[in-house]
């Protein structure tokens, strides 16, 4: 065999195969492979034939012969990469991987496949790691930003989603649909000045863009302006029927009600299994409270079920799943580290704006309290910080075993001044935080905030768990989408509050979510003066008191006050598992309290 020969048959191969002859360029690669064993060139022109083929597992052993004869070949490792990880054999991936990183350290190739499998697989925290690497050693490719600030928003980092994402508008340039897509971060930031003023650029370059209206419309009911916001939702549908974004937020307009033909586009998109089981989920609930609205409660009942199986598919896919035993666990380690209360010694965080804390459940009339302590001059809408529940989980995973735990000084300013890091600069004397989660913080949170308050808000748990169960709540909840799951969860949510009650005095107080609205300015006076602060008239009219409402209740919460309408006797013939799971995990079905 002459090497003219074996260079003459690989030429012959490779130009058949950009000319699309693949069977024939395959059959001349296994020619030049037959002529020079040795060499790799005619392995990786079979695995360009295999992958054209779609057959990947006889890809992936081709471009495996290629990189034992030239070790050195970075592209060939790179495919080879791909291909498992196409075939989901992602062990295999990223030890190929690991060798093309040790070939070239910084290119910036095999980082976007690590991130691109990161990104299928929806590897959150994996994700923000690479694409934080990408932006460094590429920081003229969009593609590390944008998913950077897609990490960061699905880890619940809005700020930090928004600020990625200025990179993307930066090198991208600025589209209709790139400035929809940073106004939505804006508004989940709470920084609707800025999702304003983006959304007004959007609608100048594209005005029929379905992103930019919806997004529009998202932001106006932020406002408080719902028949423009509707509006917008009518010329969303208008441009594009299909855009299923829109829907919920026009749901939530029309508190549940939709138009036949609305319906029946939800129905076919809800069916359709060629479309990711999260968007069939969001889908359902709407549909879902189309019917509740019209009154047909077995038939949203049904809907529901189906909207909530979707959502746990989606969760699983996600790898995310409730784990009791873990949550009971963790919920005794904090019982048991902060076994006492805290003590009257002030540190540094006395001075400085003072947050307010309001923990509970999803669904259990949180957004009534933070907004009727927001219409206090004095006290900022905070909305929910993500900052202590990641600083509490961190400490607590290192210091478990701690029992009885009192922070040092120094450890106590240090908690303080990484929470105060989230806080807007412009914050006022006092400040809301809503993040429900924070009930797990409670012990900390009374350490490092000497001065903070906390709020319990507790509602009737057969309603309580049946708004989670009806509602499209995040995935992190992901104890939200079965009966089970949730009386579990509400289970160790009252062991918690019970501790805190018991262990935590002044600090922190239940509020009784049915007395509250029932008797909402009396009750609303008793907590504004708990919280040490002057009755002001404007506390009595929440709903009237701020141009825009920090909150997805945003609708809600601008109607007059009063009691969210019973929802349980109308499903009353499905709840007795509910009811039952509730009871079991020794609730109290009048009040949400642990039972003695």
């Amino acid at each position: 065999m002459s090497q003219t020969e074996f260079a003459a048959t690989l030429s012959a191969a490779m130009k058949l195969f950009f000319d699309g002859a693949i069977d024939d360029a395959a059959v001349a690669y296994e020619s030049a492979r037959a002529l020079d064993p040795a060499q790799s060139e005619p392995w990786v022109g079979l695995g360009d034939v295999h992958v054209a083929r779609g057959d990947l597992t006889k890809a992936a052993e081709a471009y495996d012969e290629a990189l034992k004869r030239n070790p050195a070949n970075y592209a060939v490792a790179l495919n080879l990469a791909r291909v498992l990880a196409m075939l989901e054999n992602f062990g295999a991936s990223y030890y190929v991987l690991d060798h093309a990183e040790k070939l070239r350290p910084n290119d910036p190739g095999w980082i976007k496949l690590r991130l691109e499998i990161a990104r299928n697989r929806r590897g959150w925290e994996a994700m923000r790691t690479l694409a934080s690497d990408l932006a460094r050693v590429a920081p003229e490719d969009a593609t590390g930003w944008r998913d950077l600030a897609t990490a960061f928003f699905e880890q619940g980092l809005h700020r930090d989603a928004v600020t990625a994402f200025e990179q993307v508008l930066n090198i991208e340039g600025r589209t209709g649909e790139s400035l929809a897509q940073y106004a939505a971060l804006a508004i989940q930031a709470l920084d609707f000045d800025r999702a304003q003023s983006a959304l007004d650029e959007a609608e100048a370059i594209e005005p029929q863009h379905p992103r930019v209206l919806s997004t529009r419309a998202l932001l106006l009911t932020y406002q408080g302006r719902t028949q423009e916001a509707e509006d917008y939702c009518r010329r969303c549908i208008a441009a594009d029927p299909t855009f299923m974004s829109v829907y919920p937020q026009l749901s939530v307009l029309r508190k549940g009600r939709l138009e036949d033909d609305e319906q029946a586009r939800l129905k076919d998109y809800v069916r359709r299994e060629d479309i990711a089981a999260g968007a069939r989920s969001s889908a359902s609930f709407v549909l879902a409270h189309s019917y509740d609205a019209a009154g047909d409660y077995d038939v949203a009942f049904a809907e529901y079920d189906v909207a909530n199986k979707l959502a746990v598919t989606r969760n699983e896919s996600e790898s995310l799943y409730y784990n009791d035993e873990g949550l009971g666990a963790w919920t005794d380690s904090i019982i048991d580290v902060f076994r006492q209360g805290a003590s009257n010694e002030a540190g540094s965080s006395e001075t400085g704006p003072q947050p307010i804390f309001i923990v509970g459940l999803p669904r259990s009339g949180s957004t009534l309290i933070e907004t009727m302590l927001a219409a206090h001059s004095q006290v900022s809408d905070g909305g929910e910080m993500p900052m202590m529940p990641q600083i509490f989980n961190e400490w607590l995973k290192q210091n478990h075993q701690r029992s009885d735990a009192v922070l040092t000084e120094e450890e106590r300013k240090a908690l303080a001044e990484r929470y105060m890091a989230g806080v807007p600069a412009d914050i006022a004397s006092r400040f809301t935080d809503k993040n429900l989660l924070n009930i797990e913080s409670a012990g900390m949170i009374a350490q490092i905030f000497p001065r903070a308050k906390i709020i319990n808000i507790r509602r009737n748990p057969v309603e309580s768990a049946l708004s989670i169960w009806r509602h499209d709540l995040p995935k992190f909840w992901a104890y939200a989408n079965r009966f089970d799951d949730i009386a579990a969860r509400y289970g160790h949510y009252a062991r918690l509050v019970d501790h805190f009650e018991r262990t935590l005095g002044e600090r922190f107080t239940t509020v009784q979510y049915e007395d509250f609205a029932d008797n909402f300015e009396p009750r609303a006076r008793a907590l504004i003066d708990w919280c040490g602060l002057d009755w002001e008239d404007a506390c009595a009219n929440p709903q009237t008191a701020r141009d825009v409402a920090a909150t997805l209740s945003a609708v809600q919460v601008r109607g007059a006050i009063a009691r969210t309408p019973e929802r349980a006797p109308s499903y009353a013939r499905h709840l007795g598992p509910l009811r039952a799971a509730l009871e079991a995990a020794g609730i109290d079905l009048q009040t949400g309290a642990l039972k003695g």
